[in-house]
C-alpha cells in the first residue's frame, strides 16, 4: 500500500497518548516537516546506494554557451552520453583549459550543464542522455504519496523523528517516554545506516570502498549525535 504525507502524520501522532492533534503542531507544520526529513532521508539512502535510486532523463542544450538546466535539486549526476552513445564528460571547470580533458566534456555550473566549447564538445541543439539520482517529489499535500522507489522498510524512521519532534514540543511529557522514544529512533537511525549500505548481492564495482566509508563517516556523525559510540 502507498504511504502518504498524512499517513506519516497520524503515525506519529499514535506514538504517544500524550499527543494531541492539532495542538501541539498543525497540519501545514508537520507537513512541512515531514517533508523536510523524507528530503534529507531519501538523498542519504540514494548517495549510499545509487544503483536502487537511480533514473534516466534526457537534456538538449541550446543558447550560447551551450547549456541546459538540470532536475530540480539534484542529488547527482551519475553519467552522461551523446546521441551515440558516447560518454559526455563531466568536468571541473577549473580544469576546463586543460588539454588532458578529451572531446566531448562538460561541466557542472549551479543548475545548469555547460558545453566546455572546444571541438568536440557538444553543440547547441544536441540531446544529451544523463543518468541521475533526482530528488523525490515534495511531500506537498497530505494526499501525497512518497516515492515509489523509496523503500518502505526506511517509513518508519520518517515517523519516529516527527513523533520525537512532537515530543519535544511539549513540556509536560513524561522524561522515561520521551527517553524510550529517543532509544527507538536511535535504532532505527542506526538500521536505516546498516540497510542502506553498498548491495554485494550482484554489484561488482571497484567504488565499493568509497561507498563504505561514507557510510561510516555518517554512522559516526549519527552516533555523535546521539551519544553513541
Amino acid at each position: 500500500m502507498s504511504t502518504t504525507a498524512q499517513n506519516l502524520i497520524e503515525a506519529a501522532y499514535s506514538r504517544s497518548t500524550a499527543n494531541d492533534p492539532g495542538k501541539l503542531a498543525t497540519d501545514g507544520e508537520l507537513l512541512g516537516l515531514a517533508d523536510r526529513l523524507f528530503q534529507f532521508i531519501y538523498a542519504v539512502a540514494a548517495v549510499a546506494a545509487p544503483e536502487r535510486f537511480l533514473s534516466k532523463t534526457t537534456l538538449t542544450l541550446a543558447g550560447s554557451p551551450p547549456s541546459v538546466t538540470v532536475p530540480t535539486d539534484l542529488i547527482d549526476l551519475r553519467r552522461v552520453q551523446n546521441a551515440s552513445g558516447g560518454k559526455v564528460n563531466v568536468i571541473p571547470v577549473e580544469e576546463i583549459d586543460r588539454g588532458w580533458h578529451l572531446a566531448p566534456a562538460v561541466f557542472r555550473q549551479g543548475a545548469t550543464i555547460v558545453s566546455r566549447g572546444q571541438s568536440g564538445d557538444p553543440v547547441a541543439t544536441d540531446v544529451l542522455t544523463a543518468w541521475i539520482l533526482d530528488a523525490p517529489a515534495s511531500l506537498s499535500a497530505l494526499s501525497t504519496v512518497l516515492d515509489t522507489r523509496f523503500p518502505t522498510r526506511h517509513v518508519e524512521l520518517i515517523i519516529v523523528e516527527m513523533a520525537v519532534y512532537l515530543a519535544t514540543k511539549d513540556t509536560g511529557r513524561d522524561a522515561a517516554e520521551f527517553a524510550a522514544l529517543k532509544d527507538y529512533r536511535d535504532v532505527q537511525r542506526a538500521g536505516f545506516l546498516q540497510l542502506s549500505g553498498l548491495s554485494t548481492t550482484a554489484l561488482q564495482s571497484p567504488h565499493g570502498g568509497v561507498i563504505v566509508q561514507r557510510l561510516n563517516q555518517l554512522a559516526s556523525v549519527n552516533g555523535a549525535s546521539t551519544g553513541q559510540g
